[in-house]
């Protein structure tokens, strides 16, 4: 089901893409050559009756394309003058150039809706849940991490990927709008829900509030018994759990309640465990937020939802040109297929949500005013309005077909560094 559901997402997020491009071409009198989803060797094609258009489908899953007269440096003398796209006027041309971005826009927003419209969704904000940090409370607001503004749970998610496994300020501000500046400790975690890189011979889990042995491989300690105490400190929750481990790394008395409610304590050797799969950090709180159902919250939700995303790629550009995220974070076709896997676990709603965000990515970064991007070619058409006067048709392309060998070359490194983050 992952490789069904990665060729409908990337599928989906192409066709509506380059239909967009088409239709309005086809609107505008624009001679189309080939409407293809992929690309490399084609598969299928296919023609309509009465219609110049080879419609195709490629081998690569990887993007798509129109090809249309007029973009190529060489004047094709077959196509009238009138049916070329550099012979149609400034606006028909820009319209021609963002409606890939506005079908992906327009796309994400009715499927947020109908997310919001069947679910109960968070409309904005975020707020402290179950929190075992001193000076936090359940209920305060996020609104900056390490100085950074706060308003969404996008925000927050990129601000505290950045922050990593380093310790960041978080400031919140309580129900009666008082603010306060605590200091985040984050902690990896691995499967067991223990110190990531160490096995302990048993994993953790939660009942009614109590930590509990859970896949217990040691003999006499059986899954169910309560945890208590380490080294005859008492543990009253997971956060005083992981940073009493934290600063542990060969061997510690676990103090526990069994089954029938007698006390006992046992050794644990702690041994390293690279193949320990890290399942993230833990920050010692959770995240809520506010809960809203119905049409109206739908419709909340979807803009609202669509805007911080926008406003998280954003942050990502900056962020990635001043060195704040490498490209070793960024993600190709191998890392959507990760997503992809890790999506379908959840459901239906799941793979719609990633969808969603998929179609967003492509617009923004398409809308980017970069060569070979449709953003680049409406860069040339504000260059020639400003001007007066069209620039060389042979120099545009030139600069973006640069542009497109660079695209590839980076295509390669994210996809190069996906592939190492397999093994």
């Amino acid at each position: 089901m992952t490789i069904i559901y990665f060729i409908l997402i990337l599928g989906i997020t192409v066709f509506i893409h380059e239909f967009g491009h088409f239709i309005f071409a086809k609107k505008f009198g624009v001679h189309v050559y080939e409407f293809s989803i992929g690309m490399g060797p084609k598969l299928f094609k296919f023609k309509r009756k009465n219609d110049e258009t080879d419609y195709c489908i490629r081998l690569l899953p990887i993007g798509g394309f129109v090809q249309m007269a007029g973009e190529e440096v060489e004047v094709d003398e077959n196509i009238p003058e009138d049916k070329r796209l550099g012979s149609k006027p400034a606006l028909q041309r820009l319209i021609i150039m963002v409606a890939g971005v506005m079908m992906n826009f327009l796309l994400a927003i009715v499927l947020l809706f109908f997310i919001g419209l069947f679910n109960t969704v968070s409309t904005n904000n975020v707020y402290i849940d179950d929190s075992t940090l001193k000076g936090i409370s359940d209920g305060d607001k996020i609104v900056k991490i390490n100085g950074h503004f706060v308003n969404n749970y996008d925000k927050l998610a990129l601000e505290m990927s950045i922050a990593e496994d380093n310790d960041f300020e978080m400031t919140v501000k309580d129900k009666n709008g008082k603010e306060k500046v605590v200091t985040v400790n984050p902690i990896a975690v691995g499967e067991s829900n223990l110190i990531y890189g160490y096995d302990y011979g048993f994993k953790i889990a939660s009942d009614d509030g109590n930590l509990i042995v859970d896949e217990s491989e040691i003999k006499d300690l059986k899954d169910g018994s309560k945890i208590i105490s380490i080294d005859g400190k008492e543990i009253s929750d997971y956060t005083e759990l992981l940073k009493t481990l934290d600063n542990i790394s060969d061997k510690f008395v676990l103090g526990y309640e069994d089954a029938k409610g007698n006390d006992d304590t046992i050794v644990i050797d702690i041994k390293e465990n690279k193949d320990d799969t890290l399942n993230g950090y833990s920050y010692g709180f959770y995240i809520t937020g506010t809960k809203e159902k119905g049409f109206f919250a739908a419709i909340k939700y979807a803009f609202l939802k669509f805007f911080s995303t926008i406003e998280q790629m954003i942050f990502t550009v900056f962020y990635l040109i001043t060195g704040k995220i490498s490209l070793s974070m960024m993600a190709g076709p191998v890392g959507i297929y990760n997503v992809v896997s890790v999506y379908s676990q959840y459901g239906i709603s799941q793979i719609i949500s990633l969808l969603c965000l998929i179609c967003i990515n492509v617009g923004f970064i398409n809308i980017l005013p970069l060569p070979a991007f449709d953003g680049g070619h409406v860069l040339f058409i504000i260059i020639e309005k400003i001007r007066g006067k069209k620039v060389d048709p042979k120099v545009e392309n030139i600069v973006h077909n640069i542009g497109f060998i660079l695209l590839m070359i980076l295509m390669v490194i994210i996809t190069y560094n996906d592939i190492l983050r397999l093994f």
